[in-house]
């Protein structure tokens, strides 16, 4: 079992700051680490077994934000 999985994410470039507070907030449910600032490319590094709760966040933030969830990143 891997010791934390990458979950790359979409955002407008504004929220990024947003994003770290909140999974801060969230007693730890990620570290986010900024891949792409410009574009808005963030990684969110989580235990696996946080991952079901990471992504229903990130799907409850899809209507209060612009995010998109990469599904296939680039390697």
């Amino acid at each position: 079992m891997r010791d934390s999985i990458q979950i790359q994410v979409e955002i407008d470039k504004k929220d990024i700051a947003f994003m770290v507070g909140l999974m801060e907030s969230y007693d730890d449910f990620a570290v986010v680490r900024t891949v792409d600032q410009k574009r808005g490319l963030i990684e969110l590094l989580c235990s696996p077994d946080y991952v079901p709760e990471v992504r229903r966040l990130l799907d409850s933030l899809k209507d209060e934000m612009s995010l998109r969830v990469l599904e296939h990143p680039a390697q």
